[in-house]
C-alpha cells in the first residue's frame, strides 16, 4: 500500500464542489494528501464535503474561477507560500451545455471551451511552471470524458469536442513536461450519477436503454468510483504512466 500513499503531498483539485470533484478530494485525503479544493464558491465545497465525515485538517478551500488568469496565478502562489508547492493537480472543473447543433449558441460554445479547455490549459501551464521551479516533479490529472472518444449523445457536440481536445492536450503535456519529472494523464469517465448528468439519469426509460445497450457492466457509475483512478495516477504506483487516458466507463468504449 505504500505505493498509493500520498502523505506529505499537496493536491490541487478544481471543480471540487461537484460530484466527481468532491469524490476526488475525498479519495486524495484518504490517501494522505493535503488537498486544496477549489471552486467558484468555497462554501459549496464545504457543504459537499461535510457529508463525507472526513477530518478537515488536511483540507484547504479556495474560491477559484479557472477562466481568470489572475486568480489562477494567485492560487498557485498561495500553494507555494503555504504548502511549499503543488505535487498533484486534478483538472476537474467543467461545464456541459447541451443543445442540438442547429440551435447551438456560439456564446455557449465559447463558454464550454473557456472552462473545459482554455481554463484547463491555463491551470496546467501555471502549475507545471510551479512544479518545475520546485524541482520535485508532479502529476497532472485531466478529467476528460468518453465523449472525447465516442459520440455519447445527440446534443453534445461542443462538450465532446472540448473533451477530445483535453485528451490530445494530455498527450502533449506528457511529452513536453517529462524532462521536469511531471507526469500527465487523463481520466475519461462514462456516465456517473452527478449533477451534470441528472437531466439524463432521472429518466427511467433513457436509463434502461443506456444501461442495456451501451454499458457492459449494466449500470451507471458512482462518483466514488473515480477516486481509485485518481489516487493511482497521482501516486508512485503510476510512476511509469504518462500520456495515458484511463477509461472509467463500465466498458462503454470497449463496445
Amino acid at each position: 500500500m505504500e505505493l498509493f500513499d500520498l502523505t506529505g503531498r499537496t493536491a490541487l483539485v478544481t471543480g471540487a464542489a461537484g460530484g466527481l470533484g468532491g469524490a476526488q478530494v475525498e479519495a486524495l485525503m484518504q490517501a494522505g494528501a493535503h488537498v486544496v479544493a477549489t471552486d467558484l464558491e468555497a462554501e459549496s465545497i464545504k457543504r459537499r464535503l461535510a457529508r463525507s465525515g472526513l477530518p478537515f485538517r488536511r483540507l484547504t478551500t479556495l474560491e477559484l474561477d479557472i477562466t481568470d488568469e489572475d486568480r489562477i496565478a494567485a492560487c498557485v502562489q498561495h500553494c507555494e507560500r503555504e504548502f511549499g508547492g503543488i505535487d498533484i493537480l486534478s483538472n476537474n472543473a467543467a461545464v456541459s451545455l447541451p443543445a442540438p447543433l442547429i440551435d447551438y449558441a456560439l456564446a455557449d460554445f465559447d463558454r464550454t471551451m473557456a472552462v473545459n479547455l482554455r481554463g484547463l490549459f491555463a491551470m496546467s501551464r501555471d502549475v507545471a511552471a510551479s512544479m518545475t521551479r520546485m524541482g520535485r516533479g508532479g502529476s497532472i490529472i485531466n478529467i476528460a470524458s468518453i465523449g472525447g472518444m465516442v459520440v455519447d449523445g445527440p446534443t453534445s457536440a461542443a462538450y465532446d469536442a472540448s473533451k477530445a481536445a483535453v485528451i490530445q492536450l494530455t498527450r502533449n503535456l506528457a511529452v513536453e513536461l517529462a524532462p521536469a519529472g511531471i507526469r500527465a494523464n487523463a481520466i475519461a469517465p462514462g456516465y456517473m450519477f452527478t449533477e451534470m448528468t441528472a437531466r439524463y439519469t432521472s429518466d427511467p426509460d433513457y436509463m434502461e436503454r443506456l444501461t442495456t445497450s451501451k454499458i457492459p457492466l449494466g449500470r451507471v457509475g458512482q462518483p466514488r468510483e473515480i477516486g481509485g483512478a485518481t489516487v493511482f495516477l497521482a501516486s508512485d504506483a503510476a510512476s511509469y504512466v504518462t500520456g495515458h487516458t484511463l477509461n472509467v466507463d463500465g466498458g462503454w468504449v470497449a463496445i
